[in-house]
């Protein structure tokens, strides 16, 4: 159920399902870097036709990251990019984790970590929504 072909990069699957929602599969890449980031941000940029757009990303195992790298993603990351972004990590305490770190520090759009895919795409979903109300997992 997609609207265009997968996008493949070294590190990542990225599409733009029937929904609008741009699903990012990392893979198991090994190291990531600034050139990395940097092409994904721009296949990301495109597929969401320059836009700011809702963004599912499973991170999955298998990757890290330079600190190069995290600071191009940070840099480069902002509401003018992103509606809503979230984080399917591979278990529950992750997430717990990810979410309490992620209330340590600002972000510009809404950004929350689940250890579900379905939670995570009822919860983006929710973003397409007049009224919205945004489900609590």
């Amino acid at each position: 159920m997609t609207e265009n072909l997968a996008t493949e990069t070294r590190i990542a699957t990225v599409i733009r399902d029937d929904n609008g929602i741009i699903i990012t599969t990392m893979k198991a890449c090994g190291r990531v870097d600034e050139d990395d980031v940097k092409e994904l941000n721009k296949v990301t940029w495109e597929i969401a036709g320059g836009q700011p757009a809702l963004k599912l990303l499973l991170a999955g195992g298998g990757w890290d990251m330079t600190r190069k790298a995290t600071e191009i993603a940070e840099s480069e990351d902002s509401g003018s990019r992103t509606r809503a972004r979230a984080i399917v990590v591979s278990n529950p305490l992750k997430a717990s984790l990810f979410n309490f770190l992620k209330s340590l520090s600002e972000k510009d759009y809404p950004q929350q970590f689940f250890d579900k895919r379905d939670h995570a795409y009822q919860w983006l979903m929710a973003f397409k929504t007049d009224g919205l109300q945004i489900p609590m997992f």
